[in-house]
């Protein structure tokens, strides 16, 4: 089967401990994902590019792989960006329509409103990255999803505005482009994991999402189908990692790959006979524990990791009315036997491993049906979505031509 080049899109994931990369065919009405990559990468820590150098390397092995089993040469990629430099602020925007009289809302007048919360005082090291819309305010009506249409002397718009740092967001622009790639975008990696894992009810009745990666945790609350929150906390599965390492006496690839396959929470989660086998640190000789002792180096991990996740909601005066959906939980971290469990009973809510949703999603699902391929899966998802804006206005388009709207624009790019 032929692949149409002109409708490729390519996304890269920028871990804390790999790189993944997925290539997707845009068809009419589903993303057909034609290939997948995952390295390793040491170049980051806690979300944060800290070897530019490493991180391109790893950037283009993985790319180069994916190429590879899509049979097709990538020039341009989309990518994410994670750290503690990322964060949230709520802002306001207003326009005046008319004076005198009634006036029609146009697209001009929406993108105006927006355009104005961009006036808050940022300091110079940072930069916005998004500018999501929580309501309209038309007059004196509030709760407004789109005002485009209406009539009204005053449009007002809440907003949830995601800044990043510019030295964060300029490393990785650089890793990009030393891998031998040109940066199309970058999106904040909590709104590329809430979008290929959440579904449209759970934002609108209140849903927290928490991606648990390697060095961070994601946090993104939504609710009345609107961004209300972002944080990222440096803790992640790593941690883990090294509390098994250090407490077996093994490599972290070792103990890496022991959490992966075996990591458990709960004592009932593995039989009374099942003993696994840890290699020493040369990895010639192994010893057999049974697979309960890997609990006291994971569960109190998780605990504490949960901890920093009720801190920040709490700081921010979230309660569970406002998540009355649940939680959703993906990520490299979501693997983990039992985490699903585990916060259930922690928040006193439902609680779901997120996949990538299976209806988006054509060809290699198989491979890419994890936890871990939510983020670089929805980055894609995330950048086609926001290709049916024209200056933050959803325009009145089919799918099929929002594809086109977004590959002629990808295709400019390159001009």
């Amino acid at each position: 089967m032929s692949v149409n080049t002109s409708n490729i899109i390519v996304a890269v994931d920028i871990g804390s401990t790999k790189v993944s990369t997925v290539v997707v065919e845009l068809l009419e009405e589903e993303l057909n994902v034609i290939g997948v990559s995952t390295v390793p990468n040491s170049g980051v820590i806690k979300g944060s590019i800290s070897d530019i150098a490493i991180t391109a390397e790893a950037i283009e092995k993985s790319i180069r792989k994916a190429e590879e089993l899509a049979g097709v040469k990538i020039e341009g990629v989309i990518t994410s960006i994670s750290g503690k430099s990322i964060s949230g602020i709520v802002g306001h925007g207003m326009t005046s329509l008319s004076r005198s009289k009634q006036k029609i809302i146009t697209e001009d007048d929406i993108e105006m409103a927006l355009d104005s919360t961009t006036t808050l005082s940022l300091s110079p090291d940072r930069e916005i990255l998004h500018i999501k819309p929580i309501q309209y305010i038309v007059d004196a009506q509030d709760e407004i999803k789109n005002p485009l249409g209406m009539t009204g002397m005053k449009l007002e718009v809440d907003t949830y505005i995601i800044t990043g740092s510019t030295t964060s967001i300029e490393n990785v622009k650089r890793a990009v482009e030393k891998a031998g790639y040109k940066l199309i975008d970058i999106i904040a990696q909590p709104l590329a994991s809430a979008k290929a894992t959440l579904y449209q009810d759970e934002m609108d009745i209140g849903i927290l999402m928490l991606d648990i990666g390697g060095g961070t945790t994601n946090i993104a609350l939504y609710q009345k189908d609107a961004l209300r929150f972002v944080k990222i906390i440096p803790v992640g599965g790593q941690f883990i990692t090294s509390d098994i390492a250090q407490g077996l006496h093994i490599s972290k690839a070792a103990a890496e790959k022991i959490k992966r396959e075996k990591g458990i929470i709960y004592p009932e989660d593995a039989g009374d006979n099942e003993y696994i086998d840890v290699p020493d640190m040369s990895g010639e000789k192994t010893e057999k524990i049974h697979r309960r002792e890997l609990i006291q180096f994971i569960a109190p991990r998780v605990k504490e990791l949960l901890d920093f996740v009720e801190t920040e909601l709490r700081k921010e005066g979230i309660d569970k009315t406002m998540y009355a959906g649940g939680i959703v939980v993906t990520g490299g971290t979501a693997l983990l036997k039992g985490i699903d469990r585990l916060i259930k009973e922690r928040f006193n809510t439902r609680c779901r491993i997120g996949l990538p949703i299976k209806e988006k999603i054509v060809g290699l699902y198989d491979i890419i049906s994890s936890p871990e391929y939510s983020s670089v899966i929805g980055l894609i998802d995330f950048y086609i979505s926001e290709q049916g804006f024209t200056n933050y206005i959803l325009q009145k388009k089919g799918l099929l031509e929002k594809v086109l709207f977004y590959i002629k624009k990808f295709i400019s790019d390159f001009i």
